[in-house]
């Protein structure tokens, strides 16, 4: 590559170009980044100098490719992670959404992979409630960080066989999701001056994303009417059944319904129904 000036408008081309062949040919050029371990380095450069999103997009969703379909080796995969979460605490603010997006989807994948490999891999609920004692901006990043992680842990992921992939989720749902819908709880409580705000969005998705996880360890047919005999594990049953939980929702809608948000509000009545769910597997 000639220069970084040259690189970042690749990047413009590839994302913004309106020639098909101007895009496959910037497609063509930058897929080294993608394929090739030996760049992973470079990628990180990228990253730390580049000064425009289209350059910083590329970078991290080829850093998120060789993670998925290169094998590498553990300490490599630690380096990235740990990267990934000092960037975004430091330059996560001042990044285009799209550019967080994908760095956070990058850190959760990376986490997934090497959950059993590496304490500090399940560190990861510890490491994001930091972002939680910052700023705003600080704030809305560490609610994003988990609302993914949930998402990446509960899906299977492109080259993680089935089977590992449900003894990651299965681990993840019995050491750190309830502490994550706990957390959920807590900034829903923190954030009620933020009616209909983003932080409350983020929030009350997570809480859904928990109480929507996969606890039975296989997928539901969305075709069944019923829903009620969802396992429930048994450390949840104090949280489920203390009113203060489902108050929590209610509280929220009634006092703050005008400022809510459309997406907001169908989270919200997404979580009753959910909770609701859940309550009936506790009675019985």
């Amino acid at each position: 590559m000639e220069s970084l000036a040259h690189l970042e408008a690749l990047c413009e081309r590839l994302y913004n170009s309106q020639d098909s062949a101007e895009r496959a040919h910037a497609e063509n050029t930058l897929k080294c980044f993608s394929i090739n371990s030996s760049y992973i380095s470079q990628c990180q450069y990228i990253l730390d100098n580049a000064s425009t999103p289209y350059a910083l997009m590329m970078a991290s969703s080829s850093l998120l490719k060789q993670v998925t379909d290169q094998h590498l080796s553990l300490q490599l995969r630690l380096d990235i992670r740990n990267y990934i979460i000092k960037y975004l605490a430091t330059r996560g603010p001042g990044l285009e959404s799209f550019v967080t997006a994908s760095l956070i989807q990058l850190f959760c994948r990376v986490t997934k992979y090497g959950w059993f490999e590496e304490d500090s891999f399940r560190d990861v609920v510890k490491e994001s409630t930091v972002f939680l004692n910052q700023t705003p901006l600080h704030y809305a990043i560490g609610l994003k960080i988990l609302n993914q992680l949930v998402s990446e842990m509960n899906q299977p992921s492109p080259g993680l066989p089935s089977t590992q992939h449900r003894r990651v989720a299965c681990s993840f749902r019995d050491q750190s999701l309830l502490q994550i819908f706990q957390i959920s709880l807590t900034s829903l409580c923190q954030l009620k001056n933020d009616a209909g705000g983003k932080l409350q969005g983020l929030a009350i998705s997570l809480s859904l994303r928990c109480l929507c996880f996969d606890f039975m360890g296989t997928t539901v047919d969305e075709s069944s009417e019923d829903f009620s005999n969802i396992p429930l594990p048994l450390a949840w049953k104090q949280v489920i059944e203390d009113p203060s939980t489902v108050q929590i929702f209610f509280e929220y809608y009634g006092i703050n319904e005008s400022n809510l948000s459309k997406e907001v509000k169908t989270y919200v009545f997404l979580i009753f129904f959910q909770a609701g769910l859940a309550l009936r597997v506790v009675a019985s």
